[in-house]
């Protein structure tokens, strides 16, 4: 069995590139099939709709070979037109009517053989679309149908990308239905859909899939060994006579050392517990290479000793989730489930880890607030990049030695200013970066960072040395996605940030006020909370939206109270 196993893994290795990259439709199968799909695929597009009218523009066709029933038909038709999560549910729960009739047998049948698995396998695409969208029971399907294709795929002598993929996404199908119980379903639609790699999607739920490996495997190795020989029994009287002649021939054990006496003089009888182990990791291994500094330039060397052959540690998630979401919640009520998708992971982990996260919002609605402040609560020493504009890559890849304006990148930076190994890099409006190559291009070196590989090995152009970056948390911020390359989308999880409403107005205010007090050096006693008619002015003139509008509102109001009232 052995054997098997080390064939397995020579062949992964061998083709290590394929389970690492997104797989994307291609000129040759500009089409998935829907076992792919479900195997972590990309949809045509990256998008439903766009899946959707690949897949079902040929059915609806007249030159289509399959003649579909009158309401199977319908709901192509539905789909095509206007594809909400009702009308993908209609027609999906039309093809398995179709199928269950198909397989009683008996009687009339209502479409060819052939028809009939075509209408199955659009069945299964339907819930792939749902799971998409958000329906926590089609990601529950989906879990189900992974587990069935991965049932019948050979996976002893030999793993494919798709069987690899199988088990991945049936873990991740679960993962994802538990986080969307609770959501009102019948609100879901493509209207408020966003686009998102599925790669990505996978790839977030890695420690949880890390989790079950290991332990499943771990578990099964030692159930598939035969079972050892029953070890003889103990003659206890017999130990204890050869114990004690060898204790009279001079073969003593050392004494126990014994714990120093307090200087209080008390005494303790528990042992002083071990202090945990903190996890850690060496960013910076080797520096050997590195060119020394010539004459009249800096020693990026010496600049880097905080990090160079030093185990940074990782921050860990905080004992208490539930009251870092009631913080969190408190800043930000409108981002309820964007909180919960950043906290949700962290309570399975030894380490605060989350893949790069893209929010897009309209502007004001507090993407940045909500970044800077998770940042702040979970102790990752937050740092805020302003990309609006940003006409080439030296603010985020760093300016190589020999320049004047010579300096590290931006998250080796925050790694030396931290000296942590996670820290909390925030880009604001990434949608605005010039795309000017002429000195590099930032998204282009945001890439590079952003990527499993290559973040994991990550040539400092100042320091010249490999730095492990892959550590680093990232949260991207944009107001629309048109403009942001298509690349960096891939590498990102992409979380929707709603506008707030009215409904939010009390918490975002009051939240608003503790940072105003902070601007100015004040504190409760000389900035108190609103008053009943202060409150009734920012509802008046607030009726949700921008967060920016809200603060100026604020101001206003206290500008009001110091100048006091009117004569």
């Amino acid at each position: 069995m052995s054997k098997v196993f080390e064939n397995v893994k020579a062949s992964v290795r061998q083709h290590r590139h394929l389970f690492e990259k997104a797989r994307w439709p291609s000129d040759e199968h500009p089409i998935p099939s829907t076992l792919e799909v479900l195997s972590g695929a990309e949809m045509v597009g990256g998008d439903v709709y766009a899946d959707a009218k690949a897949v079902l523009g040929p059915l609806a066709d007249e030159a289509s070979p399959h003649k579909l029933p009158p309401k199977v038909a319908l709901g192509v038709q539905g789909v095509l037109a206007t594809p909400t999560a009702g009308a993908i549910r209609f027609l999906m729960d039309e093809c398995h009517a179709v199928v269950d009739v198909m397989s009683e047998g008996g009687g009339k049948r209502p479409v060819l053989s052939e028809t009939a698995r075509v209408l199955e396998d659009l069945g299964n695409r339907c819930a792939c679309w749902l799971a998409a969208i958000g329906s926590a029971e089609a990601n529950r399907r989906c879990a189900m149908l992974c587990v069935q294709y991965f049932v019948n795929r050979p996976h002893s002598g030999y793993v494919d990308v798709v069987t690899w993929g199988l088990a991945r996404s049936a873990i991740d199908y679960l993962a994802t239905a538990g986080q969307l119980d609770g959501f009102d379903e019948e609100n879901v639609d493509v209207g408020v859909y966003l686009p998102e790699s599925r790669h990505v999607q996978v790839e977030s739920s890695g420690p949880i899939i890390r989790g079950f490996t290991h332990v499943l495997s771990l578990v099964q190795g030692v159930l598939d060994e035969p079972p050892a020989p029953p070890e003889p029994p103990v003659d206890d009287l017999a130990e204890l006579d050869r114990l004690v002649r060898e204790d009279r021939a001079g073969i003593n054990p050392l004494p126990e050392p014994k714990a120093a006496a307090p200087e209080d003089g008390k005494t303790y009888s528990d042992p002083v517990p071990e202090l945990p182990s903190v996890p850690s990791v060496v960013v910076v291994r080797d520096v050997s290479h590195v060119q020394k500094a010539g004459k009249g330039e800096n020693d990026a060397v010496k600049q880097a000793a905080a990090i160079v052959r030093v185990a940074l540690p990782l921050v860990t998630p905080p004992a208490d989730l539930a009251a870092v979401r009631a913080e969190l919640l408190a800043d930000c009520p409108h981002g309820h489930a964007i909180v919960d998708r950043l906290l949700r992971p962290l309570a399975g982990q030894d380490v605060v880890r989350n893949p790069p996260l893209l929010l897009v919002g309209e502007p004001g609605c507090g993407k940045t607030r909500l970044a800077r402040r998770y940042g702040e609560v979970l102790d990752l020493s937050p740092a805020l990049y302003s990309m609006g504009g940003a006409m080439d890559a030296m603010t985020v890849a760093g300016v190589a030695r020999g320049w004047s304006s010579g300096g590290f990148s931006a998250p080796v930076r925050e790694l030396i200013r931290t000296k942590v190994a996670n820290p909390l890099i925030v880009m604001d409006e990434v949608d605005k970066m010039a795309t000017s190559r002429q000195n590099g291009n930032a998204a282009d070196a945001l890439i590079n960072q952003l990527g499993v590989e290559t973040a994991a090995r990550y040539k400092d152009i100042y320091l010249q040395a490999d730095v492990d970056i892959s550590h680093v948390q990232w949260i991207l911020t944009a107001n629309s996605l048109d403009t942001v390359p298509r690349p960096l989308l891939d590498r990102c999880l992409i979380l929707r940030m709603p506008d707030p409403g009215p409904e939010h107005l009390r918490p975002l205010a009051t939240s608003i006020l503790a940072d105003v007090r902070a601007d100015r050096g004040l504190d409760e006693a000389w900035v108190p909370p609103f008053e009943w008619w202060e409150w009734e002015a920012l509802e008046a003139n607030w009726g949700g939206g921008s967060l920016r509008a809200l603060r100026r509102l604020v101001q206003a109001v206290l500008d009001a109270r110091e100048a006091g009232p009117r004569q």
